[in-house]
């Protein structure tokens, strides 16, 4: 009976304690608690990390560590993930919920704190993986002039990546687009502050959402701060060489209304100079203006390379760790591909262990990247649920804003005699050029993705009895053709293909790494090109001959997005050893039929994928087709342009004329008397003179999205009035450079023999109707420097189509203790107006539109005389005037 007693007693003990275990357990710890206040769940979790595990939230790690193909693979991350847990993954692009949680779940129960990953990819105009949709590329969006859209287009993206267990989106690009030879112009929403912040808050508010627990919001990371849009010459990551106060007028307050309005809790520090000081070292930048003027509470991640590059490139530090010490005092929070995870992680911990960096700069970072998962919510739900990519991907829904955006993105630049719109039972229809049937979606585009071309999107629009007919009649870069195999001998002439000696270095020294028979040179690596090589700073020399079994007179041709040079016959032909040759650069080659050319190749890569391309134009362009298409046709449409090839980050131009034979094709089309359409799809304003002053219509397309062809065809044909305006000005020649609209009143454009004037102006756009401005109305001549001032206006649609208008207005402060522009955008309304119909307009100008920085660099509204001017777009404006008093 003791016995019994005595079991029952240990059985009552043992159950009391399991419950007390379980009690103690359930209990939370501060930063697990979401009742508590992010800010001290940062606080309590930094509290409780050893600096190793805090330094890894610093880390960026590339997708690939993970998975194998689309699946997660545990082998492959356990070599990555440790017990230390995971900062940031990037390029990851799950397919599945199923894998990106179970990557999730191994990071969670890998480290103590249960510390999930922030997953990061691209999204510029499109979450970025194959089957999202795809957006115009932003300067198309930015020519929309409609914020309500561009909040639609952002919360398509945030839904469909957020579906897809992604948390962080690298975008909107902010920078101001006044630099039309840099490749990048194309991701700006144009020259002007005030058009590209609005755009930029819009775009953030749609992608952030009300709040960032939703399913259906991500964090914004705008780019590229700052300063990043108007380099020397329009080289990409050259330098800007701007003072305090040019950057805080035009350049700075798209970045402040992205942080203050829109809460964006991302961006990314350029890789370029401003005034001498490197973006990833600019503590005034990222630390004085970012974090304590403005309050930003995320992070900053380093522009790829821009921590490297402080070293490699600007000279002003003179050892990687050296790099890392200065970008993370000055502000940055988090590498991008900088350096390997181990390489950074080991040096940021020697940093600390020297007192070379504080633990305050530590928390700083690690606690930002902490304070986003815990806004995110992750650490109360890290996945996502298996229905949101089949339910809310590629919708329908989606799709219509697509095509939505493409439709109200197209700018109407000439219409004379009413060329367009085009009758839809027109007999014959000639849809020509080498735009005509390609999809043209821009830089940072949907993976994989082909858009609706012009030509699909006629067939769809055009009557059922018009006959359409299609000739690309030049390429839009002639690239010749690849030299097959059969006509490559090695060095010792044993076998086809050229002999190339890969070396992990960029000056092809030492012994190589690789060697092997390379069959042609027709290479696109977006990694590392071959077994042992690295996947960046490495060099390749192809050694071998050429021998043609057919004569022709023409061109040996290279290509390659970094250092490349060739000789023939030991004599150096082509030499574009520091700068590439983004397209083809070639040298005059007369080759005899059966004769061997010696030839030596030599590259070297960089950083970020390499490309290696050889050609010759056996084959020459035949203009005959395209001319013979038009010839019977009752109008020839002609789609011209640029791809991603032509503009893209590292691909900047020294002309803004179009490129290869495209003018050629365009005259001889107009030369055969059928009347003519001008359609263009770029990414930047182009040079289009002899266009605009022969070719009767002619229609501004951007890179207009997955439905751009359709957009395209139902404004060709009437189904939709184009409303869109210039975001951004075309000049006439690279001479006039820089000609953005609201130049100080100083600058002049007196050339001997150029016009002072523009092409086409910011803000320029017609439309198939007509509108009347009327009753431009103040509400008070005189208001002090803290009041507002309403500025109403009465718009008619005078014409014979239902339309929309952008209605714009302007102001210029006009004696003030500083020089302004004589006019600057402080208000933009895109209004459909029935025909017949008037709608009064309405703004409200405060001290956030009339304020300047003084003398001493203070944002003050000076007392004076104001202009206020409002019209369709920047030069035929009416006025009113008013007066600020103290």
């Amino acid at each position: 009976m003791l016995r019994l007693r005595m079991k029952k007693t240990a059985i009552i003990f043992v159950m009391a304690f399991s419950f007390y275990s379980e009690g103690y357990a359930q209990k939370k710890l501060p930063y697990q608690d979401a009742k508590t206040p992010v800010e001290d769940r940062v606080k309590d979790l930094l509290g409780r990390m050893s600096l190793e595990e805090k330094v890894r939230q610093m880390d960026m790690y590339k997708g690939e560590y993970f998975k194998e193909k689309e699946d997660f693979s545990k082998s492959k991350s356990d070599v990555k993930i440790g017990n230390l847990g995971i900062g940031a993954i990037h390029d990851i692009y799950p397919r599945s919920a199923k894998m990106i949680n179970d990557l999730q779940s191994e990071v969670i129960k890998k480290n103590k704190w249960g510390i999930p990953a922030l997953i990061m990819c691209e999204m510029l105009h499109g979450y970025l993986d194959d089957g999202s949709t795809a957006f115009p590329m932003n300067i198309g969006l930015g020519a929309t002039w409609d914020t309500n859209l561009i909040g639609k287009v952002g919360q398509v993206i945030a839904t469909e990546a957020r579906a897809h267990g992604v948390h962080f989106g690298l975008g909107p690009n902010l920078d101001l687009g006044r630099e039309p030879r840099w490749g990048r112009v194309a991701e700006t929403f144009g020259e002007d502050a005030y058009l590209n912040s609005e755009i930029g808050l819009a775009f953030i508010k749609g992608m952030q959402g009300d709040d960032l627990k939703s399913d259906r919001s991500i964090i914004a990371e705008p780019k590229h701060f700052a300063v990043h849009g108007i380099p020397q010459a329009g080289g990409n990551s050259s330098p800007i060489l701007v003072g305090e106060r040019s950057a805080r007028e035009d350049h700075l307050p798209s970045f402040e209304k992205a942080f203050r309005k829109g809460g964006a809790l991302g961006t990314m520090c350029a890789y370029s100079e401003l005034d001498g000081i490197p973006c990833a070292a600019n503590h005034w930048l990222l630390t004085d203006v970012l974090r304590k003027e403005w309050g930003f509470k995320g992070i900053v991640v380093s522009d790829l390379g821009a921590i490297k590059y402080l070293q490699t490139t600007h000279n002003v530090t003179d050892s990687p760790k050296e790099s890392i010490r200065v970008a993370i005092q000055a502000g940055v929070d988090m590498q991008f591909y900088d350096f390997t995870n181990e390489f950074w992680q080991k040096t940021v911990i020697e940093l600390v262990n020297e007192k070379k960096l504080t633990m305050d700069d530590i928390d700083r970072a690690a606690g930002g990247v902490l304070r986003l998962k815990f806004l995110l919510g992750l650490f109360e739900n890290p996945y996502t649920a298996t229905n949101l990519i089949k339910d809310r991907f590629h919708t329908k829904e989606n799709q219509a804003v697509a095509l939505e955006a493409g439709l109200k993105s197209m700018v109407l630049l000439k219409n004379e005699n009413n060329t367009l719109p085009l009758n839809k039972d027109i007999k014959t229809v000639a849809v020509i050029g080498p735009n005509a049937n390609a999809s043209r979606l821009g830089g940072y585009a949907v993976k994989n993705k082909i858009g609706t071309t012009v030509l699909e999107g006629i067939k769809q629009v055009a009557g059922a009895k018009t006959n359409v007919i299609y000739e690309e009649g030049v390429p839009l870069i002639v690239m010749g053709q690849v030299i097959p195999k059969a006509y490559l001998l090695t060095p010792d002439e044993s076998q086809n293909g050229l002999k190339g000696e890969y070396f992990n270095n960029r000056n092809l020294e030492g012994s190589p790494a690789l060697t092997r028979i390379d069959s042609q040179l027709e290479f696109d690596w977006p990694w590392s090109p071959g077994d042992g090589v690295a996947d960046d700073d490495f060099s390749i020399r192809w050694t071998g001959f050429i021998k043609s079994e057919k004569a022709f007179d023409g061109w040996l041709g290279l290509s390659s997005d970094d250092g490349i040079r060739m000789w023939i016959d030991d004599q150096l032909v082509i030499d574009n050893w520091t700068k590439g040759a983004t397209n083809m650069v070639t040298t005059p080659k007369n080759i005899e039929a059966g004769k061997k050319y010696k030839v030596r190749i030599e590259m070297w890569e960089g950083g970020w994928g390499a490309r290696a391309h050889l050609r010759w134009n056996l084959e020459r362009v035949n203009l005959q087709p395209a001319i013979d298409a038009a010839k019977k046709a009752d109008v020839a449409i002609v789609v011209l342009g640029e791809s991603n090839e032509l503009v893209e980050e590292n691909r900047d131009v020294a002309s803004l004329d179009l490129h290869g034979m495209q003018q050629e094709l365009i005259e001889a089309i107009q030369k055969t008397g059928t009347p003519v359409v001008c359609v263009l799809l770029n990414g930047r304003p182009l040079s289009v003179n002899w266009i605009s002053e022969n070719i009767p219509a002619i229609v501004e397309g951007w890179f207009p999205g997955e439905a751009g062809g359709k957009a395209v065809a139902d404004v060709l044909f009437g189904n939709y009035n184009p409303g869109g305006r210039l975001p951004i000005t075309f000049p006439k020649s690279v001479g006039q450079l820089p000609i953005y609209y609201n130049q100080k009143p100083s600058a002049i454009h007196r050339y001997v023999s150029e016009s002072e004037n523009p092409l086409y102006t910011f803000g320029y756009g017609l439309s198939y109707t007509t509108f009347e401005y009327s009753n431009l109305t103040l509400s008070n001549k005189y208001i002090k420097s803290t009041g507002e001032l309403k500025v109403t206006v009465n718009v008619k649609n005078t014409g014979n189509y239902d339309g929309d208008e952008v209605v714009q207005l302007y102001i210029d402060d006009v004696y003030s203790s500083v020089t302004t522009p004589k006019k600057t955008l402080k208000g933009f309304k895109r209004v459909f107006i029935k025909k017949g119909e008037t709608k009064q307009v309405e703004f409200v100008l405060t001290a956030d539109e009339l304020s300047l920085w003084d003398k001493e660099m203070k944002s003050v509204v000076e007392a004076g005389d104001f202009e206020v001017m409002v019209g369709g777009n920047s030069t035929d404006l009416q006025k009113q005037s008013f007066k600020v008093i103290n």
